[in-house]
């Protein structure tokens, strides 16, 4: 493919982007809502694809046309933008009717994943075969058809990088977010508004599962030592035998899943499961909000998970799972949605059984006799390794 039909591609996403952006691309009825933080789209260069270590083909964000001409397809960019644009007017023909602009009907799909307005990577290729067939496909660096999923943010079309925060350090295009770098015709050296939101620091230092797994560790390390207060006198039991957090992809893949449809609610699943809701600078606070039930409410000595306890109005299930001794896989997401940011961890195996213990009462380990099976002691921290 030449670097000109890449041009074809690229050129048609990001100006029918723009139409959105302004507020001037039609809908069924009248025009789309415009849209805040839409990105300006750039040539993925190594076609590499974050996700595709889960082997889930049939989920990548991928849109596909196979067609066919017994005239062949001469005219290579004309049969580009043909292609492009069936995928392109599924807005026009079936309509966006949500008001807060979620991807809830099948028949958008290939609108959706054009549009999503936090993408910002794109790769496509076709061929033109002999026997008249001519496939064509786009991969985009995000998913856009999680059923809820909010595919832009109603709002005014930047006019300054100020305007641009799903992404720091961004600047703007015409009305185009612009990511990590400066446009065409501007001065090297020139200052960028550099956002400091929770979200946008996570995107740039690390994955949200880190730091939401250095803090579960952190909490459960200083419980393992009995330094944390509990709400009905003095403090919290020791734990003699408390596992050691580890990611995990499984779980993180179903508490994005929860988060996506921006519905605050549980999730119907195998895991455990910790919900917060805020504003997207205190996104952070969730892990904190949780485990401070405990010196709020309190557990017991007996540190027992009662059915009086647990069905209390005084709230105390988040930390009784973040603290619940077996569960030791964790999987967060974050999900910025049009009312709400909307944090979601989940655990495996599940804790929170009723009229059990939460964790053994005794001594932190000191070596690693004092471990489950092969477990391993981190003897600073208190807790059992189990890689």
């Amino acid at each position: 493919m030449t670097d000109a039909e890449r041009e074809v591609f690229l050129n048609y996403h990001n100006e029918a982007r723009r139409r959105v952006a302004k507020g001037t691309e039609p809908n069924k009825v009248g025009t789309l809502n415009p849209a805040r933080n839409m990105y300006k789209l750039a040539i993925n260069k190594d076609c590499s694809y974050p996700g595709k270590s889960l082997n889930i083909w049939h989920d990548l964000p991928i849109n596909l046309d196979i067609r066919y001409n017994h005239k062949g397809f001469p005219n290579r960019t004309s049969a580009i933008e043909q292609v492009l644009g069936d995928w392109w007017s599924a807005a026009k023909l079936y309509g966006v009717s949500d008001k807060f602009n979620r991807y809830i009907e099948e028949v958008l799909a290939s609108f959706a994943k054009m549009v999503l307005s936090k993408i910002t990577k794109l790769g496509c290729a076709y061929k033109a075969c002999n026997d008249g067939n001519m496939a064509t496909v786009c991969l985009y660096n995000e998913m856009a058809t999680t059923l809820g999923l909010q595919m832009w943010q109603t709002g005014k079309a930047c006019e300054s990088g100020s305007d641009c925060t799903t992404y720091d350090n961004s600047s703007c295009d015409d009305g185009l977010c612009v990511k990590d770098g400066k446009i065409e015709g501007e001065e090297q050296g020139e200052e960028k508004i550099s956002e400091t939101s929770f979200a946008m620091r996570l995107r740039k230092e690390e994955k949200v599962v880190q730091f939401f797994l250095k803090e579960e560790n952190i909490s459960r390390s200083s419980l393992a030592r009995g330094l944390e207060k509990d709400g009905l006198g003095g403090n919290a039991p020791k734990a003699s035998k408390m596992l050691k957090m580890v990611y995990d992809c499984e779980v993180e893949a179903s508490a994005m899943k929860n988060a996506q449809q921006c519905i605050f609610e549980h999730s119907e699943g195998k895991f455990g499961e910790n919900l917060f809701m805020t504003s997207e600078l205190n996104a952070d606070k969730a892990s904190q909000e949780w485990w401070d039930e405990l010196k709020k409410y309190g557990v017991g000595q007996e540190n027992i998970l009662t059915q009086e306890l647990f069905y209390s109005t005084n709230q105390i299930g988040h930390y009784t799972q973040m603290a619940w001794e077996t569960s030791y896989k964790l999987g967060c997401a974050v999900q910025h949605c049009a009312d709400m940011t909307y944090v979601v961890c989940q655990y495996s195996p599940a804790g929170n059984a009723l009229n059990r213990l939460i964790y053994t009462i005794g001594e932190p380990c000191q070596n690693d006799d004092g471990c489950p099976g092969s477990y391993t002691c981190s003897k600073e921290e208190g807790l059992c390794n189990v890689v």
